[in-house]
């Protein structure tokens, strides 16, 4: 693996880290596809919380699995579920299409948080709808992004895109 950055957050006892891992499928291993001699490249993210102690309370992985086994040449199960409202609130937000656009995707009073020091004082999704929507029409017109991976986890109905 690869370890691309790593911060910690001193107000939340949290440490963040953003790896790649590179590997190739050459060995049998129960619960995984025969050896198929494909290798992955994928990103993931570990925030890792501290407790008073100083020792690990909570690690929660943020990593699309779809995307490192496809390139591992793995059948994907057919469980792993497309998340239409989810990316079409993420494209209306990220292209600027503000609240107008957005609000379908959302409940009234959908929570935002962020922890990026420009975005602290915005608390809905729809005051964060249209703070995007200022940045990329009027600030920084003609700006684009680029989405690299998309997952879901059904079990906490969670989508993340990166």
């Amino acid at each position: 693996y690869e370890l691309n950055s790593q911060a910690f957050d001193p107000k939340t006892s949290t440490a963040v880290f953003v790896g790649t891992f590179r590997g190739t499928h050459t060995v049998n291993l129960e619960g995984l596809p025969a050896p198929t001699q494909k290798s992955m490249e994928t990103h993931y993210v570990y925030s890792i919380h501290m407790n008073s102690e100083g020792k690990v309370d909570r690690i929660t992985k943020v990593w699309h699995s779809a995307w490192a086994a496809a390139q591992a040449g793995w059948t994907l199960p057919p469980s792993v579920p497309k998340v239409p409202c989810a990316e079409h609130l993420f494209h209306a937000c990220e292209s600027g299409k503000g609240w107008e656009a957005c609000q379908h995707f959302c409940t009234q009073n959908a929570v935002f948080d962020a922890q990026a020091e420009p975005l602290q004082d915005i608390k809905t999704v729809r005051d964060y709808t249209e703070w995007m929507k200022s940045i990329a029409v009027v600030a920084m017109p003609g700006c684009s992004y680029e989405l690299d991976s998309e997952s879901f986890d059904p079990k906490t109905s969670t989508a993340v895109f990166v």
